[in-house]
């Protein structure tokens, strides 16, 4: 049976709607042509700059009425589509624009913006959303209402508001902003994002699984026939068409605008980490000390953690950069602060509106910051650690926004537990899912400015430079005569030097370091930034066998100890020695010995001195005991009286440990031993039990044998009786 073919409808022409908003009768009525120079002279009116291609289309797919999903690099300016839009609507009609974005902060900023373009707006939260809010929204006293979906299909004000015939009569355009985030927060079925081992998981801020956001499409169908606006820049084809279906739309309901999706002056650096994630040590590449760079001449950054608590880690770190210790404890700051979900509403308003204001330069979040900010001083962002490419390009995009270059620095763990290390583990055209994605973002040699472009475009990372679509890719950007890409790929000994003279970088001269251009006026040295190694020091254990060295060692010592105190530091003390050194601290004493050959090493162990000198007094103790177990073994041979202490107390000269050391106690049995041992005794008491066992059973069998001959005789012999009587 043939199959019936799909019959394409044309996208809808504009409408002239009874009820509810329209543009200008003069707007409705002219060409495409004509309203495409008037939306350019309203651009160029209002803002002073022309409007790009892609937004006068888009503004003109939303005044023929269609929805449209435009899909375009950070900084390219999607928010003003909507402004462009409102511009051709009647000022007394009091028309609103319902915009839906993810996170409370980012409508913050953009409310923030609105007003000062001139607009009345509005970021509805659940701390600001009242009963009187509510009725000034109807009536129109906001022309961008933002809210965040739990608003928009959990609260039964809204949904009152919302669902009201005066608000859908003023209702002009619904704004889905940051739309990538529907398919992250997993609201279509096909969603890896609620899955504990997706990708999407390594930014703990950027969402959780909500399944009640799969009501999302169902109620945008009520929306008296106004367009939809779809926005993001990091969509790739699969989560497109999710997206889709999930808002009950199709191809034939849609327009699809395709913008520039790579951000060729954003320099992107990928350095390998050197230091554990969770420690957040590679950091310290990136900032100056305090003695070279103040901290109001700091270059303006974003670091980005994958969860909540190293956020903290980098402050710290940032501390040891900058040489200022306890600096990330200060509540506000002038040099780094940070910003994650759980940040407090007050906190989470005065880092964004200080560092804003240029209050202070760095600030250290999660995916909760940043998402949709409009931040044209940010020039620095660093990423830590492996994470969804999608979303690192989202996070890499706050910089390079006031038409000066950015720079972009992903650290990447060298391996991955389980993940894919390396280029032979993946397979030619096989599919990437999103951990794969990771994967070879952070390994692939391949230009980085690329490989994201290809990721938004084909749902891929290119690893091999045959790729056709790299190679298209690639040819596209010379045809497009981008400048030549300065990526950690394209331009591996720039990068180096360029992460070499990050320590020197301030507001002035990181143009000069971003170019090549700078020179520093002597050499770095981080190693004495790092925390210290600390030595090992394998305690000994003690077991039942050695409580009776344990014993006469403490009690030698206390006895000593107690003694010296009584006499010397505090006679006829009311506070005991007891209460400044037990059983416990003997023990830890013994337990250190082969590792104790100063007072200072003395001191770590028991926690300090309690009174003047007594660290010093145990260890000259602990250089008599020793030098008495060296000797030859003598009955007679005690401990020397303890000298009192003097006022003028000399630092005593330690020997090296092979010359006054007790030597190694001899070593208790092993676990191993110890398990070996016990299983034999087992083994031993198995075999015993199943000789005695099989003794029993070859008795019982005698005994059964023996009554069953007698029986069997007893038989005969009664046998033999009855013949002879008959």
């Amino acid at each position: 049976m043939a199959s019936t073919p799909r019959v394409a409808h044309p996208l809808p022409r504009r409408v002239w709607s009874q009820t509810g908003v329209n543009v200008y009768k003069k707007v409705f009525e002219k060409s495409n042509d004509k309203l495409r120079e008037h939306i350019s002279k309203t651009s160029v009116d209002f803002y002073g700059q022309f409007a790009k291609q892609l937004q006068v289309e888009a503004v003109l797919n939303l005044v023929e009425g269609r929805n449209t999903f435009l899909l375009a690099g950070t900084g390219f300016g999607k928010s003003r589509i909507p402004e462009l839009y409102y511009k051709m609507i009647p000022g007394n009609s009091k028309a609103v624009v319902l915009v839906l974005n993810p996170l409370d902060s980012l409508g913050n900023n953009q409310v923030l913006e609105k007003e000062q373009a001139g607009f009345t707006a509005i970021n509805l939260t659940k701390l600001t959303f009242n009963a009187d809010t509510a009725e000034e929204v109807r009536k129109g006293e906001y022309q961008f209402v933002y809210l965040s979906p739990e608003i928009f299909l959990n609260n039964k004000m809204f949904e009152k508001l919302y669902f009201s015939s005066e608000f859908q009569n003023r209702l002009s355009l619904v704004v889905v902003d940051e739309a990538h985030m529907i398919y992250i927060w997993g609201l279509v079925e096909s969603s890896t994002a609620k899955h504990l081992t997706s990708a999407h998981f390594r930014h703990e801020d950027s969402g959780i699984f909500r399944p009640s956001y799969g009501k999302l499409g169902a109620q945008l169908l009520f929306r008296n026939d106004k367009p939809i606006l779809l926005l993001s820049a990091t969509c790739r084809p699969v989560a497109v068409e999710a997206i889709k279906k999930s808002l009950k739309l199709n191809n034939d309901s849609v327009a699809m605008l395709h913008g520039e999706l790579t951000r060729p002056e954003i320099r992107m650096i990928r350095v390998p980490m050197e230091r554990s994630l969770a420690s957040s040590l590679d950091v310290i590449k990136l900032f100056p000390s305090h003695e070279d760079v103040t901290d109001a001449d700091l270059v303006p950054s974003l670091v980005y953690s994958g969860s909540r608590n190293r956020t903290l880690s980098v402050l710290e770190v940032i501390d040891r950069a900058r040489g200022t210790p306890g600096s990330a404890f200060i509540p506000n700051s002038a040099c780094a602060r940070r910003f994650h979900s759980c940040t407090g509403d007050e906190d989470k308003i005065s880092t964004v509106e200080d560092f804003a204001n240029g209050t202070y330069p760095i600030i250290s979040c999660t995916m909760a910051l940043g998402l949709g900010q409009n931040w044209k001083r940010v020039r620095m962002v660093a990423h830590m650690g492996r994470g969804d490419p999608a979303s690192i390009c989202q996070m890499i995009g706050r910089c390079g926004r006031d038409s000066k270059s950015g720079l972009a620095i992903m650290f990447v763990e060298k391996n991955r537990r389980r993940g894919k290390n390396r280029l032979d583990q993946f397979v030619r055209d096989a599919d990437q899912n999103d951990l794969d994605r990771m994967d070879a973002m952070a390994i692939t040699p391949m230009c980085l400015c690329v490989a994201f472009a290809m990721d938004n475009k084909y749902g891929y990372v290119p690893l091999w430079a045959d790729d056709p679509n790299y190679i298209d890719e690639v040819a596209r950007e010379i045809t497009e005569k981008m400048p030549v890409c300065q990526c950690s790929n394209c331009a591996p000994e720039e990068s180096r030097v360029l992460m070499d003279n990050l320590v020197w970088a301030n507001k002035s001269n990181f143009d000069l370091i971003l170019d090549g251009k700078f020179t520093p006026s002597k050499p770095s040295d981080l190693k004495c930034k790092y925390p210290q190694k600390t030595c090992s020091i394998k305690k000994r254990k003690f077991t039942e066998y050695d409580e009776v060295e344990v014993s006469a060692f403490t009690s030698r010592l206390l006895a000593d100890l107690y003694g010296h105190y009584d006499s010397v530091v505090s006679p006829g003390g009311i506070v005991p020695a007891s209460y400044m050194f037990d059983d416990d601290d003997g023990k830890a004493v013994l337990a250190s010995l082969d590792y104790i050959y100063t007072a200072a090493d003395l001191r770590g162990v028991i926690g300090g001195d309690c009174f003047v000198g007594q660290s010093t007094w145990i260890f000259d103790w602990i250089i008599r005991f020793r030098s008495i177990a060296t000797r030859p073994s003598d009955s007679t041979t005690t401990m020397p009286p303890c000298p009192k202490a003097r006022k003028t107390t000399t630092v005593t000269t330690v020997k090296p440990r092979g010359a006054i050391g007790m030597g190694s106690a001899p070593r208790p049995p092993t676990k191993k031993a110890i398990a070996a041992e016990a299983a034999r005794k087992r083994s031993v008491e198995r075999k015993e039990a199943k000789a005695i066992k099989d003794l029993a059973d070859m008795k019982r069998r005698k005994q059964v044998a023996e009554i069953m001959l007698e029986t069997r005789n007893a038989q005969q012999a009664q046998g033999m009786f009855y013949l002879q009587t008959m």
